[in-house]
């Protein structure tokens, strides 16, 4: 049994997402225009000055701004709605976009390195002017602010790619800080630190480029990895908490850009009916939706056996199992009408409730018999009966539409194990 949240959303609800939307454009929006200045003020001073550091930091902060304007497109793409083509949603697009920030990072970081390098060994070391060193001491501020304002929003947002986006600046200003270093150590007399820190920049750069790969990898793969720790433990506990679930297996939860989609098999009694099974799949569901605002679906699917190790056998079904019960106990003389069947399936085989109409004329004791007979024989059957419960209603034989349920009149019987 599988349920699934619909695709309707609360007016509530849509507002909630609008104004998040509007708060994560306008953190990004405030960034975009400080890595805008923080580019052209650091590649043009860096190349005016001739510092390899600076003008290193300046692709750096231009890989920010890049990363600014893909995650506004980012976001934009996955705040879509689900359609035919995307039942979930378009969340994978922001795992995407930053996977692609991510390979240019590196690409970047080789670039700097390829360059600090071939000044060593050409020996062009001329000492960068006074003014890098302001334009990297403004850059470290700048980042710092921006890091702190970015990581708040994104942690109240539960933003991955906002987060991602927070922590670039914070990789921006400790880069920042080694050109800063690496100029100051030049202007000390030692050019050699200029080139120095440029490699140590592109470290910075890699290491965040790595890291956002890394992420969006796992989110790509639907990798549970790149759910929370600590989010996976409240979905664990949000479903125990519904009573009738005996356990949970196959518990995956899918990381899709800002939101995250539960898949989770629920073990429940074997003796729920089909309409109580799916009322705790929507307990479950419910639970996760109300408790945890990250997740936007839940897929519930109704076990009554935990099917992790072993596959479920299966049975001849409930037409098939009908027809056959019916003509095996209208075959005993005693037995006037099938009134109803119930059948519950497990590993062990098949349970059976059975409720049989029989004729009135006969003694207690021959209907005791009857149903201890009725019993053994389908046990004995080969559709791997493995339990059997009967309960009569007696009926004039010649008047069948007139029946008294015997209340109490019972009768179990169970295979006996071979040993």
């Amino acid at each position: 049994m599988v349920q699934r949240e619909g695709t309707g959303m609360s007016g509530m609800e849509i507002s909630k997402k609008d104004a998040q939307y509007a708060e994560a454009k306008r953190v990004t929006q405030v960034g975009t225009v400080g890595d805008t200045l923080l580019t052209f003020g650091k590649l043009i001073v860096g190349y005016w000055t001739g510092s390899a550091a600076l003008v290193a930091e300046g692709f750096h902060s231009g890989a920010d701004l890049l990363f600014d304007l893909v995650v506004l497109l980012g976001m934009k793409i996955a705040r879509k709605k689900p359609d035919k083509d995307h039942p979930y949603g378009h969340g994978k697009f922001e795992g995407l976009i930053s996977l692609l920030l991510a390979v240019i990072l590196l690409l970047v970081a080789v670039g700097v390195v390829v360059d600090a390098v071939q000044r060593m060994k050409t020996g062009d070391l001329q000492p960068p002017g006074q003014l890098a060193f302001w334009v990297a001491l403004l850059s470290i501020v700048t980042k710092e602010a921006l890091f702190h304002y970015t990581v708040r929003v994104g942690k109240k947002l539960k933003s991955n790619i906002i987060m991602a986006n927070a922590w670039h600046h914070r990789a921006d200003s400790i880069s920042s800080l080694a050109a800063l270093l690496g100029i100051g150590g030049a202007l000390m007399g030692y050019p050699i630190l200029d080139p120095v820190a440029a490699i140590a920049v592109a470290f910075f750069v890699s290491k965040v480029g790595f890291e956002i790969g890394r992420d969006a990898v796992k989110e790509l793969t639907d990798s549970s990895e790149a759910v929370d720790d600590e989010i996976r433990e409240r979905i664990d506990q949000l479903i125990h908490a519904v009573p009738e679930v005996l356990s949970a297996h196959f518990v995956s939860p899918r990381q899709l850009g800002p939101d995250i989609i539960v898949d989770v098999h629920v073990e429940v009694p074997l003796s729920l009916s089909v309409s109580e099974g799916h009322q705790v799949a929507e307990l479950v569901r419910h639970n996760l939706l109300t408790h945890v605002d990250a997740i936007s679906e839940v897929v519930v699917h109704v076990d009554t056996e935990d099917d992790m190790e072993q596959n479920v056998l299966i049975h001849a079904g409930r037409k098939k199992l009908k027809a056959w019960v019916r003509k095996e106990l209208l075959a005993e003389g005693p037995v006037l009408d099938l009134l109803r069947l119930q059948a519950h399936y497990s590993r062990e085989g098949i349970h059976l409730d059975v409720v049989f109409a029989v004729d009135r004329t006969r003694s207690w004791q021959e209907i005791d018999a009857d149903m201890a007979r009725i019993c053994q024989l389908l046990l004995e059957s080969e559709h791997n009966i493995a339990e059997v419960r009967t309960a009569i209603a007696v009926q004039e034989k010649h008047r069948p539409g007139l029946s008294v349920r015997v209340a109490g009149q019972r009768h179990e019987a169970q295979k006996q194990d071979a040993h």
